[in-house]
């Protein structure tokens, strides 16, 4: 194996004497490399160390990706959840500290924001990505969907359909029916690999159903791209021109692979920011979902004071939200860095099983997030016509859960041009990844 494929990717150890977690495949032609482990201190003064390739046991948490996700597909096993967008690593150290340290108190009155919270989050997204956030611009919300619907709410009062550039994130397409407006696709082209915007289509579009608002993914879930300078300036000009206003939900700036680059949509230009809303939290950056605790800002004063105007008062959060996401940004950017590290890694050994293992399963490295989206179409073809009124994501997703014990989400979900496609999250180990796709190699081999 080239150093290239090789999973390991970067030697984590800090402080503390490293151990070889890893040895060979679970199985299979390709053989996982000998690893060191994926340790590190977090910047912790006390001996509180996290590891990366823990086979950290989710189940019976009641969660939605292991023990929901199982339940549902009974009697068969899903020892490879790989649907859900969340993490199997144990949480950062310093949150669970945290968080632990004020149960003990064993009183929960009402409770403000840590002193810091908006200090931490503003230094954040400057010292990673040169963004200046307006401490007074900062709106609280229990999650990005909350924030979009109050968005939806305040800005398209005519009831004009809602742009979605897709393949795109699913909940945006829920969250649209929720606001009782109608959502309307701007399919992406692939090109060599890559998903580009089409602008054309995108202004007939918003011309011909006089758009007001557009949802905008950067990175964009589930293809991965990072969007260039180049690429936003073009379609804002574009919006820009037609009156239209960009919401940008930025959920997976902190996930980007070593050949990429994120780039905040507010950070191309003042009158782009001005025309702007973007979207954060650490509920993906941390695996903190649970705890329902998201922020939305503008740097347009008028917006943010309309959105308040019309409702979306949201001075205080879940105690222990506010707590664990302080928490992450204020001592998680060394553990965010290895996870970034880690995760690249995953996406690399995806790339190179499918190129030499698994030929039916065509994917490339994305840019950003921690979620492949990846080509079944040669897949489905073996398997043949859905039953009845299934989609063919579902006869895939069948497939995989059925044959191989593996939960992938199909690419419908994600619009229209997603047919043939399944998102697989590598957010997991090495090992459970390389036994997620011994399985499925196994399962086609046998159609």
């Amino acid at each position: 194996m080239d150093e290239k494929s090789k999973l390991n990717r970067r030697f984590f150890m800090k402080g503390a004497g490293a151990t070889a977690l890893i040895g060979s495949a679970l199985g299979g032609s390709v053989a996982l490399p000998q690893l060191a482990s994926a340790k590190g201190m977090g910047g912790m003064g006390m001996s509180m160390t996290y590891d990366l390739n823990e086979e950290f046991n989710r189940i019976g948490a009641g969660d939605s990706k292991w023990d929901m996700i199982r339940k549902a597909n009974r009697p068969y096993d899903v020892p490879f959840p790989m649907g859900v967008a969340d993490m199997d690593f144990r949480t950062f150290p310093r949150i669970t500290e945290a968080l632990m340290t004020r149960m003990g108190h064993e009183n929960w009155g009402y409770h403000p924001a840590p002193i810091d919270f908006y200090d931490n989050i503003i230094a954040w997204n400057k010292k990673r990505y040169n963004q200046d956030v307006k401490r007074e611009n900062i709106l609280n919300a229990i999650g990005v969907l909350d924030g979009v619907l109050s968005i939806l709410l305040t800005h398209n009062k005519e009831a004009k359909p809602v742009l979605v550039q897709t393949p795109g994130y699913s909940g945006f397409f829920g969250i649209i029916k929720t606001a009782q407006f109608s959502a309307l696709e701007n399919p992406l082209k692939l090109v060599d690999g890559r998903w580009t915007m089409d602008l054309d289509t995108m202004a007939k579009q918003i011309d011909e159903n006089d758009v007001k608002v557009m949802l905008f993914c950067n990175p964009q879930n589930p293809t991965g791209n990072c969007w260039t300078v180049d690429e936003m300036r073009a379609m804002g000009d574009l919006c820009l021109s037609k009156g239209v206003l960009v919401v940008a939900d930025e959920i997976h700036c902190d996930f980007v692979n070593k050949h990429a680059k994120y780039t905040p949509y507010a950070n191309i230009g003042a009158k782009y920011a001005q025309n702007s809303y973007t979207l954060k939290s650490t509920s993906k950056s941390f695996n903190l979902a649970a705890h329902h605790v998201a922020y939305l800002f503008s740097d347009n004063d008028d917006y943010i004071t309309e959105l308040k105007k019309h409702g979306h008062q949201r001075g205080s959060l879940n105690a222990l939200g506010m707590i664990a996401c302080n928490a992450a940004y204020k001592y998680g950017a060394e553990y965010m860095d290895d996870m970034r590290a880690y995760i690249d890694g995953n996406c690399h050994f995806l790339e190179k099983f499918c190129a030499d293992e698994m030929k039916d399963v065509k994917y490339k490295v994305q840019e950003g997030t921690y979620l492949a989206f990846i080509d079944c179409s040669a897949v489905a073809k073996k398997l043949g016509k859905p039953m009845g009124d299934k989609r063919i994501g579902d006869m895939l997703k069948d497939f995989f859960i059925q044959k191989a014990g593996v939960n992938l989400n199909q690419g419908e979900n994600y619009g229209q041009n997603g047919v043939g496609y399944m998102r697989m999250n590598l957010a997991t180990t090495h090992r459970k990844l390389h036994g997620a796709l011994n399985a499925m190699k196994k399962a086609i081999d046998a159609i």
